[in-house]
């Protein structure tokens, strides 16, 4: 298995996006705009179980993942509680811009501790407001998909809609219990990390 960083994001412009290939998958996580390399991706591993996989509803994450699901037949999964209100401009921040998302429905709902099965990848999702009240975060293998909720030396903000500090502390304690160390941490802003150094070096998690 091999993770690929499609897009680097800026915390204003878009999100990271990832790439998750084995032999017999392909996932793209995240989707904050489309673009040729996360379509190029797909289409190069057209021969496997595909999927685009998304952490949460802001706009930064989702606003290409229905062009792209059009131009590649790849379906989207996302977790239950936040597919309620995904397409709500003032949940999903997009009535900031001046093009909204237009509405669109996901394919697949993905509870708390559920395993999603992508070709040969088993992909451990788990439920963890804070950032968004249904934000979910993503084990493969020994790689962290944590979205906006854990960040290198930070952490997601809680001030936007259905954001909560107590359900944050709660969300990180969960994490820092449930993965060891040496788990590496695909944020979706930044600089990819580790478990072991932000359990170390994070100030917001002392």
């Amino acid at each position: 298995m091999e993770v690929k960083l499609l897009l680097n994001g800026s915390y204003i412009a878009r999100s990271n996006s990832y790439g998750v290939v084995s032999s017999g998958a392909a996932v793209v996580v995240d989707c904050g705009k489309y673009d040729l390399a996360l379509q190029n991706f797909l289409d190069n591993n057209a021969d496997k179980s595909r999927l685009i996989l998304l952490t949460h509803a802001h706009f930064d994450h989702i606003l290409g993942a229905e062009k792209l699901r059009e131009k590649t037949g790849v379906p989207i999964a996302i977790g239950k509680t936040e597919a309620m209100r995904m397409c709500d401009p003032e949940y999903n921040l997009s009535a900031r811009l001046r093009n909204q998302i237009h509405k669109f429905e996901p394919d697949y709902l993905i509870s708390d501790e559920q395993t999603v099965t992508v070709g040969d990848l088993k992909i451990k999702a788990y439920e963890v407001p804070g950032h968004t009240k249904g934000s979910m975060i993503y084990l493969i293998g020994d790689n962290l998909f944590s979205g906006d909720t854990l960040f290198k030396n930070s952490i997601g903000r809680t001030d936007l809609p259905s954001g909560n500090s107590d359900d944050m502390r709660t969300s990180l304690d969960r994490i820092m219990w449930l993965f060891d160390d040496k788990v590496k941490v695909f944020p979706g802003h930044d600089e990819t990390t580790t478990i072991g150094d932000e359990r170390r070096e994070n100030p917001y998690l002392r």
